[in-house]
């Protein structure tokens, strides 16, 4: 649930909860524009937080550190 935002980058169910994963895959099998969305809105996070784009934001911060000095 830290990458994953219920609703807008994918749906979130109780880890061993059966009925409630089963309720999600009901809900995404009968809804193509939430797949649409979910999909498209997953990509995107997903890119945020790929390890290239985390590592240009720590570089990016030890250069202003060093910058500061």
């Amino acid at each position: 649930n830290e990458v994953v935002r219920d609703g807008e980058t994918g749906l979130l169910v109780s880890p061993g909860d059966d009925v409630q994963l089963a309720q999600a895959l009901k809900r995404l099998l009968g809804d193509h524009a939430l797949r649409g969305r979910l999909s498209e809105a997953g990509r995107a996070q997903a890119e945020q937080v790929s390890w290239p784009r985390i590592a240009e934001r720590i570089e990016r911060y030890y250069l202003e550190l060093l910058g500061a000095r």
